[in-house]
């Protein structure tokens, strides 16, 4: 005969009436009704004496921080919810895509953050479009190129034979009144570089090259080292035809970190920046246009 025990089955009756009520009380929580914040864009603006040159951009993601607490990383534009209520401190900085390359995305180093305070209200949806107040304090521009003056810091190599020169024809050119433009001709290759050597930062500090480019084949960008004597050759990144998805040629803007070129020739004692272009197949005239070209560090 099976013995029972009051004592042991009251106290299993009343754990399962607790957990019971535990578990109601779990579904029975009220979710945190979220607020929402979209972001359509962010543009940047420089200063008007042209000391940071062009405020082209090519801004792609938003680094969002709520209370200087990362939100996350978002594509534009984007509208995302936001577990929060009442007034909060936003810090916004800006993505771009590295090397022209979409798997590869950073927050840029050198534009400044956009700050403000927010009020946010649940179920309400904050609507911004933050404009970037140029670059970094410490932002040094070796080079600042837009073509606008009597001359400008780029020339042909001594084994080029195709120079380059600035073109105003309206239909053609990005903004202002110039961009620089060079051509192959003959089936001649060409290799276009900057005029002066420039004292860059090495042991990993951030070197990098901004461009507004419009060509109709690849193109090759890169670094001359001066080494004593010796110029060394390194190949960065290889720019394809600037075409939009209708295959049209258009103007596009890119980042390029010639971070590790630099760093890697640790007894160069200047560099140039160099535009390369062999014609390509079924290209009857190969034409490069570049404008806004700026060469930056720390």
């Amino acid at each position: 005969m099976v013995k029972y025990s009051y004592k042991k089955t009251l106290f299993s009756v009343l754990l399962l009436l607790a957990l019971l009520q535990a578990a109601c009380s779990t579904f029975d929580k009220q979710e945190p009704i979220p607020s929402y914040i979209r972001i359509t864009g962010i543009d940047l603006k420089t200063p008007t004496d042209n000391s940071q040159g062009s405020s082209s951009s090519n801004i792609t993601d938003a680094w969002v921080y709520i209370n200087d607490n990362l939100q996350g990383v978002y594509p534009m534009p984007t509208k995302f919810p936001v577990l929060l209520t009442g007034s909060a401190k936003l810090s916004i900085r800006s993505g771009i895509v590295q090397n022209g390359i979409d798997a590869t995305r950073i927050d840029y180093p050198f534009y400044n953050a956009w700050d403000t305070t927010i009020e946010l209200k649940e179920k309400e949806i904050l609507s911004l479009k933050p404009r970037i107040n140029g670059y970094r304090s410490g932002t040094v521009f070796h080079l600042n190129e837009g073509f606008e003056g009597l001359g400008f810091n780029f020339e042909k190599t001594s084994n080029s034979v195709n120079d380059i020169y600035t073109t105003s024809n309206s239909t053609i050119i990005f903004e202002g009144n110039n961009c620089g433009k060079f051509e192959i001709t003959s089936g001649i290759d060409v290799t276009i570089a900057t005029t002066n050597y420039y004292n860059l930062p090495k042991q990993g500090a951030s070197v990098f090259l901004e461009l507004n480019y419009n060509i109709n084949q690849d193109m090759e960008v890169g670094v001359f080292a001066q080494d004593g004597a010796q110029i060394k050759q390194s190949s960065v990144l290889g720019l394809r035809a600037s075409t939009n998805s209708n295959g049209e040629i258009i103007w596009k803007k890119v980042y390029i970190d010639l971070t590790q070129a630099i760093s890697n020739e640790v007894f160069a004692t200047g560099y140039k920046i160099y535009f390369y272009a062999k014609q390509a197949k079924g290209v009857s005239k190969p034409r490069f246009l570049i404008d806004n070209v700026k060469l930056i560090s720390f």
